[in-house]
This record gives structure tokens, C-alpha cells and sequence, in this order.
């Protein structure tokens, strides 16, 4: 059987961690003219972006967006990293920044602690998998009485296995890891098998040959929950104060993004493309193009899936929901200014 290339993979990994890590600034311009960053008098005003490269399929719809120039009246579009998923709920209490690129459970735990945060569209779907060397394993269940790898830590992934499998999942010991140390391990040998996120499942499949997919978590979250093979991982949120003052640009917004994403959901073969190209230094647009092979590109104004939002954020963040407690209204962009 062939060796994996472990330099190969070793320095893929570090760009991974790169991305988590890096916090240089990238920055767009819708109109695509003038100097980089820049937003000349009269034009539209800037739109400082948090996002992640890691984050690959729910960025997609926007930056298909910003490419075609439908946000050239809209916003001019400058983006700064966020490192960690801490870094993202520290940026998001303190308001830093006007747009997010995120998890949405994230978002919704930052906005009951008073973050100014509304939640603009849902972009990313479908994100979690577990793979295996060893050919005897055909699902979760087979991990009852054993030791499930995951990554990383406080993946929504368990709780997603805990709520479809509660039995199963009771006798399961997940043990969490960081992204690397468990890539490393399964490269290694010492892992056989690991629920993990895109993009590493599609970095490790390129490099470790006997690796396959056994599940994909939303497709089991359908099988046993019935619906759409499909949960509202990611997405784009904007800052309160958009909302407030200018709410017919940010519905401007949000009609570009959707409008992109129909666009790019039918030539998904070019999507990697729209990323920027400095982007693909963290996860090469192979990456990208080959994840989307168990990804979709599809995005949806938050209001018009609430219902999926609610049900999702049930499961991954129960405590927003104690002793009969709901999502804050004015959470989901509703078209209007919240009240």
C-alpha cells in the first residue's frame, strides 16, 4: 500500500493552522478599481468582513457577490481574519467589525450575551464526517463501548451524534483533539478512524489512501430525522448597527449574496475560483473543489429558515433554551429594522 507523503501533508497541515493563526488583513473592493482598500468619494462605503479561509463553502456565495460587482453600490468589501473560534466571540461581543462570516451557533451564543449581531443568511450546510482506515467499520455504531476521535475541540459534530444516536452516543467515549494532533495521528496509524470538519476531511483523504467517508453526519442527521440531508452550520451575520442605520443596504446585501450563491450552486466547478487568491496560500482551491463533492453551495436569508435554525441550535446550544427561554427575535434579519 503507498506511503502518504508525510512532508506533504505536514506542510498542508501547517497552512491549516495558518489560517486558525493569521490575522493579517485581506482586503476587496467591490468596484475593483482604485487603490486596494480604498473607497473613493461617492462610492459605496466600506464593509469591514471577519472571516476565516478554513471556512470554505459558506464564503463562497459572497465573494461570488463581490466578483460579479453586484455589491459595487452596495458595499465596498475590506477583510480582516479571525484566528480562533474565541478570537470570533471575543470580535463579536466587543462589535468589532460590521459582517461575520461564521458558525451560527457562535453567533447566537455571542447575541445572548449582548453581542450586537443579526443573522443575515445561512451559507454553510454540510461540514462534518467520519472516516476510517479500518474496512470493518460501516457507521456510529459500531464505536459503542469504544473510543470515537473528534476534532476539533467542541465540535457541534458530538453534539449532532448525541441527539440523532442518543443510545449509541451514550456509549461512546468521544475523545477530542486538535485538527493537527489528530490528522497527525491518523496519518500515523495511531487513528484509524475520526469524525472531523471539511476542510481537513478532504486534506486527509488526498493524503492518506486507505481513508474513506463512512458517514456523513448530515446524511445520517436525515436518515433518523427525516428532511433534508442538510443543517445551518455557517453563515453571514452584520452588525446592529447596519441594521438600524441603513437596513435597505443590508437587505441589498443579502439579495447579493443569494443571488450569487444560485449562480455559483450551478457551476459549482468553478465556485473555488471566486475566493481570493490569497486564500488559497491556507487551503488550496483543490481542497475546496474536492469538498464540494460532499458540500453545497446554497444559501438562504435566515428568516426564510428559521425553523431549521431553531432546530439546529436546539441540538448544539440547549442552554439558550432553558427553562423556556427562545432566540432573541431580533436575532434573525427580518427585512426591517428590529425592533
Amino acid at each position: 500500500m503507498a506511503r502518504p507523503d508525510t512532508h506533504r501533508l505536514r506542510l498542508t497541515l501547517a497552512l491549516l493552522a495558518v489560517a486558525v493563526l493569521a490575522g493579517g488583513l485581506l482586503t476587496w473592493r467591490a468596484a475593483r478599481s482604485g487603490p486596494a482598500g480604498v473607497t473613493p468619494t461617492g462610492a459605496a462605503p466600506p464593509l469591514r468582513l471577519y472571516v476565516n479561509p478554513g471556512t470554505t463553502t459558506p464564503q463562497i456565495p459572497l465573494w461570488a457577490a463581490v466578483r460579479a460587482g453586484r455589491l459595487e453600490s452596495v458595499f465596498a468589501v475590506q477583510s480582516q481574519l479571525w484566528k480562533t473560534t474565541d478570537h470570533l466571540q471575543g470580535l463579536l461581543l466587543a462589535g468589532a467589525g460590521d459582517a461575520w462570516i461564521g458558525h451560527i451557533d457562535g453567533f447566537a451564543r455571542a447575541r445572548q450575551r449582548g453581542a450586537p449581531v443579526v443573522l443575515l443568511a445561512v451559507t454553510g450546510w454540510r461540514k462534518f464526517a467520519l472516516v476510517s482506515t479500518d474496512p470493518a467499520i460501516t457507521g456510529l455504531d459500531d464505536f459503542r463501548q469504544r473510543s470515537l476521535p473528534y476534532a476539533p475541540f467542541g465540535s457541534p459534530a458530538v453534539d449532532i451524534v448525541r441527539a440523532i444516536l442518543p443510545e449509541t452516543a451514550a456509549a461512546i467515549t468521544f475523545d477530542p483533539h486538535e485538527p493537527r494532533q489528530l490528522a497527525l495521528k491518523v496519518l500515523q496509524g495511531k487513528a484509524h478512524s475520526a469524525l472531523l470538519p471539511e476542510p481537513l476531511v478532504t486534506t486527509m483523504l488526498q493524503q492518506v489512501p486507505a481513508l474513506r467517508v463512512v458517514v456523513q453526519l448530515e446524511d445520517e442527521y436525515a436518515r433518523r430525522r427525516g428532511g433534508a440531508a442538510r443543517l445551518p452550520i455557517a453563515g453571514l451575520a452584520v452588525h446592529a448597527r447596519l441594521v438600524q442605520a441603513d437596513p435597505e443596504r443590508v437587505e441589498a446585501l443579502l439579495q447579493a449574496v443569494l443571488a450569487a450563491g444560485a449562480e455559483m450552486a450551478a457551476d459549482p466547478e468553478h465556485a473555488a475560483e471566486v475566493l481570493p487568491p490569497e486564500f488559497a496560500e491556507f487551503v488550496p482551491r483543490e481542497v475546496v473543489r474536492q469538498s464540494l463533492a460532499r458540500d453545497v453551495i446554497l444559501a438562504h436569508a435566515a428568516r426564510d429558515v428559521a425553523a431549521e435554525i431553531e432546530s439546529y441550535l436546539r441540538i448544539v446550544t440547549p442552554e439558550l433554551f432553558a427553562d423556556g427561554a427562545g432566540l432573541d427575535p431580533a436575532f434573525l434579519w427580518a427585512g426591517t429594522a428590529p425592533r
